[in-house]
């Protein structure tokens, strides 16, 4: 497939490149999708197993924050002029991380003379440059780098000129600025301020583009399943001025029963494999992340006030972040086969301090004498299902994590769809 579109390149058949491209993509999804779901069959599922391990790949794109931040400082330290965009400028736009990103895309100021440089800088730690996926309207070239650990790099050449216009046109003026849409290649200082800035992760300052620059970007392509996410964020960004104690809602749903809320401390440092583990029997970690949760459910939607997104923002600063470990796999019962944190009593501490802030607060609506802080692997298909994750988590534990946000969600949409209304950060002193 790499050689077939690799020739159609050379031969200037981009578009063909690109359907062909496309179609062998959506072809084998759907072809592991079908894998996925017959797997579950016990003796099938014993056969098919090395097969998807190979095939299944999407389990292994995971570039988490501390590749992030090991790329960045590295491309810095070279005084190199980029900036992080595509699912991880977003985020750290957010200020948290909201989902499992298969890849990191950056651009250059300059492409053409500082790919070189940051070829080098990649090399150096230990990626190799793959055959280009070719360019989109936004983004003319696009270089590609893994290394042996499965993470994916785009090095990616914005189009200037258009995305000025295109910026220009959307924005107070009907027709484009002169100063801005007929610049050379190169941005101007004014393109910049406008179209890029900073961001923060764990404490290091990260160059991003700006909301306004990645809202171009995604009416630039044909709009995939997983945009609804992107949209979500987008919401979340607009909202997140100092002091804002708006939600970051969906279009509202039809039907009787209202939407609620709930709290939970999301986990992204899942081993790739019992991530995918947990997507095969039946938790669709892309739906919503790893997670303890600290208030199901919380209250009606209707009833998180200004007010009450106040008192939550001040009682979660007030609660300093904290490490902990998932070291152990517990059941309640036959229903549900979770993991259990170590720092249980600081998770059961806020759980607390909840109830007595919150009086219509009642955990699982009052069917438990207590509540147990633990991060669910499954509790939905069969037992057989839970039982091959209960005997395989082992093998990936311990794993360690840190308590740093909480997330407020809710179902606003459809009742068996949540989305994140509200972003707060513990205590990082």
């Amino acid at each position: 497939m790499d050689k077939m579109r690799s020739t159609l390149t050379r031969l200037h058949l981009i578009g063909i490149a690109r359907f062909v491209d496309r179609t062998a993509r959506r072809l084998f999804v759907v072809s592991v999708k079908f894998l996925r779901s017959i797997s579950r069959f016990p003796v099938v599922g014993r056969i098919l197993e090395p097969l998807l391990v190979r095939l299944d790949r999407d389990h292994h794109l995971h570039l988490d924050q501390t590749e992030l931040l090991r790329v960045c400082r590295a491309l810095s330290n070279q005084q190199l002029s980029y900036w992080v965009g595509g699912g991880w400028g977003l985020d750290i736009l957010v200020g948290c991380e909201t989902r499992r990103h298969g890849d990191l895309d950056f651009v250059l100021a300059n492409f053409k003379v500082e790919l070189p440089d940051v070829a080098l800088v990649l090399a150096e730690l230990g990626y190799q440059r793959k055959n280009p996926l070719g360019g989109t309207m936004w983004f003319p070239d696009a270089e590609v780098y893994e290394d042996d650990h499965g993470h994916h790099i785009e090095i990616l050449n914005i189009n200037w000129k258009l995305l000025a216009t295109a910026s220009s046109l959307l924005g107070s003026r009907s027709t484009p600025d002169p100063e801005i849409a007929n610049h050379s290649e190169q941005p101007t200082e004014m393109l910049l301020a406008k179209l890029t800035s900073t961001g923060e992760v764990d404490g290091v300052s990260v160059p991003i583009l700006s909301a306004a620059a990645q809202q171009l970007f995604h009416l630039g392509y044909e709009r995939r399943d997983e945009d609804w996410h992107a949209e979500n964020i987008f919401r979340l960004i607009s909202i997140r001025e100092e002091g804002s104690t708006e939600l970051a809602l969906s279009p509202q749903r039809s039907g009787s029963q209202p939407p609620s809320t709930l709290l939970l401390v999301p986990i992204f440092s899942f081993p790739p494999d019992l991530w995918r583990l947990c997507r095969l029997y039946r938790n669709d970690l892309d739906l919503m992340p790893p997670h303890v949760t600290l208030a199901f459910p919380f209250l009606p939607l209707a009833s998180v006030t200004p007010d009450v997104v106040r008192q939550l923002s001040t009682l979660f600063s007030g609660i300093e972040a904290f490490d902990f470990e998932l070291n152990q796999v517990r059941w309640f019962g036959t229903n549900v086969v979770y993991l259990e944190p170590s720092e249980s009593d600081s998770f059961r501490s806020i759980i607390e301090l909840l109830q007595r802030e919150f009086p219509d607060f009642h955990p699982y609506n009052d069917e438990f004498e207590s509540v147990i802080p633990h991060v669910c692997l499954s509790e939905h298909g069969s037992i057989a299902d839970r039982r091959v994750l209960g005997r395989h988590a082992p093998e990936y534990l311990p794993i360690s994590s840190r308590a740093a946000h909480v997330w407020l969600m809710c179902n606003d949409l459809r009742v068996d769809e949540w989305s994140i209304a509200k972003i707060f950060a513990l205590d990082s002193k």
